[in-house]
């Protein structure tokens, strides 16, 4: 696997909506704060970064099958400096002290340099034998993740913590990375499970067009999911975003 296709293994941002069914909340930003991830966030980030793959894809994938199984992994993962999953690309909020979110952003150029760093820490977390398990699963993930221009900058997961959803954390988070993005690059780019409208609603409202769309049979029948969608953002002044299909 090249360094931009392990890149692309990240997870899916999850947009600051409240889905049908859930609890509602009041709507309250008073105390939100955002701040750098340090190694000693990785419990609260661990259980976000399964909501940002969502449970199911997270647990078929990075739990090796387990119910439940991912969040362990993705707290070692995120703990370790220089990968792909590490604290070092994350922005966290918080709300009265309380982690309810986290972003993770970087250049696509600086996430496929982390490519030999994060097979290792796969080794190390996993060990060779679960390792063994989790290439495959990698690959199909891989497989259903549209490329991303190399000029742009890349949200590898965005995440809110389901009872402080709607509340406006995802749009303080994705703000930041924006700021950013706009200085360094000619346009920003995440996935989105195809399915979830919500989502691609709530980023089509902050400024993404949906420039892919891939079916992905490894994933139906990995986790139940009919594909991921690349969206991007173009940067003001920057060049037109190509639309892709397959």
């Amino acid at each position: 696997m090249s360094g931009a296709m392990v890149a692309e293994a990240t997870a899916e941002a999850v947009p600051d909506v409240t889905l049908p069914g859930a609890r509602q909340q009041p709507r309250r930003r008073s105390g939100l704060k955002l701040r750098r991830a340090k190694p000693s966030d990785k419990q609260s980030a661990g259980r976000l970064l399964r909501e940002a793959l969502t449970p199911e894809l997270a647990d078929a994938v990075f739990g090796l099958g387990v119910q439940g199984g991912a969040t362990g992994y993705l707290e070692r993962l995120f703990g370790r400096t220089g990968t792909l999953w590490s604290y070092d690309l994350a922005t966290l909020a918080e709300i009265d002290g309380q982690i309810v979110g986290l972003v993770s952003h970087a250049p696509w150029t600086e996430l496929a340099r982390r490519y030999r760093a994060t097979l290792w820490a796969y080794l190390r977390v996993y060990g060779p034998l679960r390792a063994f398990k989790l290439f495959p699963r990698l690959r199909a993930l891989i497989r259903a993740s549209p490329p991303v221009p190399p000029d742009h900058w890349f949200v590898p997961y965005l995440a809110v913590s389901q009872e402080h959803r709607g509340n406006g954390v995802a749009k303080a988070l994705l703000a930041g990375v924006h700021r950013r993005a706009d200085l360094y690059a000619s346009g920003c780019s995440l996935y989105v499970l195809a399915e979830n409208q919500a989502a691609r609603e709530f980023y089509r409202q902050a400024g993404y067009v949906e420039a892919t769309t891939k079916a992905s049979p490894q994933l139906c029948d990995l986790a139940g999911t009919n594909g991921r969608l690349r969206m991007d953002r173009r940067i003001a002044g920057g060049p037109a975003i190509r639309t892709e299909t397959s």
